[in-house]
């Protein structure tokens, strides 16, 4: 049988006494403190003083004398008074809105606890915002001005329900009673400067005002006669490329606007309206023929005043001219005749304008081979067409029928030039030292009349150049690329007829030359 063996007392001792004086030892556990406050009033305006009362807050350990609150009067995470044992504050909002207060509650030992509650500040009512404009900001007695309070605002109450009035002379008396229109409308009587008022008042009855000058001058005066034309008076051989000048001036330096009239009648009938350049560019103008022109100069106060009629006389031709009717619509068109060769004097107008984008048989601006004349007008206007005449892609120019010198889309009789003839035409003139566009273009004595008609690029459906260059097919393809055709171009300001190469779905004026 195994001995039990004891275990001295004082062993024991040793053991115990240690674990019982280190558990003596931990201190005593710390709970947090329990922030929380009231405020009063729980609504109020930006004139309140809202009083937060902390005082009840409490800790398990410590006395609510010893605990220290501070506060974040809109919860933004930054204290806005430093710690302290004063549990009531007050505080005052300077702007309007929901403002989430937080306290934060310390103990003696450093424990935290925060509380966050919220209060209503509405704006204390505050005076509107006067404002307006006029228009005109100064005129005459002839016009009727408009003033427009509009503008007038208020912190608390919306536009619409501000009611505004009028002093328009800020003599002191009020012209107009207090209405919500902003808008009024007013002519004056007797020149002068005057200073306008505006007050507006809002909801709460409080007022703003404003005041602005306005000068009134008497009556306005009319515009000065036009005068100095260009073309000058019973001026002879003048260009068939034609732009109209003159002069006019105003008294008060007013914008003006003008009338043309322009013809041959020595009664000229009004061709265009409101233009506010002192130019005008004439359509195309025939060779020997007399002229009639005047301007109407307006003001914004409709006042009108005419110059007299001018009249001017374009140079003849050098070549011989003609006239050829088209049959197949009547339609007459000028000739000359250069180097023995007939050619068109002016473009070809023949078929029906699709637009240049949703036109045609699908829809998709192509010209097809439907058994009818198609064309595109400039911008797809049909008075392009009249002035330019008609943009052909180069297939509807040749009728489908793809040989040089082919009728195409000429008349009977007649024939899309090849590029050959287009060169013997341009060689003519470069043999002579003369540059070959000054010669035939619109404004020479060639008779030929080339137009800066523009044209257009189909894949774009955009149209380029109007007034700036002039191009024209041939019935010759491009020798090395499928997709494209040679034709003819002419530029602003280059003597040189050059000769160019153009997709074929591109719309590109047409001449025609009399079969020889």
């Amino acid at each position: 049988m195994k001995s039990i063996r004891y275990i001295p007392s004082s062993l024991i001792t040793l053991f115990v006494i240690p674990l019982l004086l280190l558990h003596s030892c931990k201190p005593d556990p710390n709970t947090p403190p329990v922030a929380s406050f009231k405020v009063a009033p729980g609504f109020g305006t930006t004139d309140t003083l809202f009083r937060y009362d902390a005082s009840a807050v409490r800790d398990l350990e410590d006395p609510a004398e010893a605990l220290k609150v501070r506060w974040d009067w809109d919860s933004d995470s930054i204290f806005d008074t430093e710690y302290s044992t004063e549990k009531v504050i007050t505080h005052r909002f300077t702007e309007g809105g929901t403002f989430y207060t937080t306290v934060e509650v310390m103990d003696t030992r450093g424990a935290i606890h925060r509380y966050t509650d919220f209060v209503r500040v509405a704006w204390t009512n505050r005076a509107p915002k006067a404002s307006f404009s006029i228009s005109p900001q100064n005129g005459f007695l002839q016009d009727e001005f408009t003033f427009d309070g509009s503008s007038s605002s208020d912190p608390e109450d919306a536009n619409a329900s501000l009611r505004i009035r009028w002093d328009f002379e800020s003599d002191g008396t009020w012209d107009t009673e207090y209405s919500v229109t902003k808008v009024v409308k007013r002519r004056y009587t007797t020149p002068g400067s005057y200073q306008v008022s505006l007050e507006v008042i809002d909801s709460g009855g409080l007022t703003g005002q404003a005041t602005k000058s306005l000068n009134v001058e008497g009556t306005n005066l009319p515009p000065t006669v036009p005068g100095s034309p260009d073309p000058q008076h019973q001026s002879a051989d003048r260009s068939t490329l034609c732009v109209l000048s003159w002069s006019c001036t105003d008294p008060e330096s007013d914008r003006l606007l003008f009338d043309i009239h322009f013809g041959t009648s020595e009664n000229p009938a009004r061709v265009a309206t409101g233009i506010e350049a002192r130019t005008w560019q004439c359509p195309p103008l025939q060779y020997g023929i007399t002229y009639f022109w005047k301007i109407v100069a307006k003001d914004p106060y409709n006042a009108e005043v005419s110059s007299p009629v001018w009249s001017f006389t374009t140079d003849t031709p050098v070549n011989d001219m003609g006239t050829f009717t088209d049959i197949r619509d009547n339609r007459v068109y000028k000739t000359v005749k250069i180097l023995d060769k007939i050619w068109m004097a002016e473009n070809l107008n023949v078929g029906t304008m699709i637009h240049a984008s949703t036109g045609g048989e699908n829809g998709d601006g192509y010209q097809r081979n439907n058994g009818r004349a198609e064309k595109f007008c400039y911008r797809n206007e049909p008075a392009n067409c009249d002035l330019y005449g008609g943009l052909y892609q180069w297939d509807e120019a040749l009728n489908y029928f793809y040989a040089e010198g082919a009728t195409g889309i000429c008349p009977p009789g007649w024939h899309l030039p090849t590029s050959a003839e287009w060169n013997e035409l341009i060689n003519y003139y470069k043999e002579q030292q003369i540059g070959p566009a000054d010669a035939l273009r619109l404004g020479s004595r060639s008779g030929f009349q080339a137009l800066y008609s523009g044209y257009l690029i189909f894949a774009e459906r955009k149209f380029y150049d109007i007034n700036q260059a002039g191009y024209f097919w041939s019935s010759t393809p491009n020798p090395n690329i499928n997709h494209l055709a040679m034709g003819r171009s002419l530029f602003v300001g280059n003597p040189d007829f050059k000769e160019d190469t153009f997709q074929k779905v591109s719309g590109l004026p047409v001449r025609c030359i009399k079969d020889y």
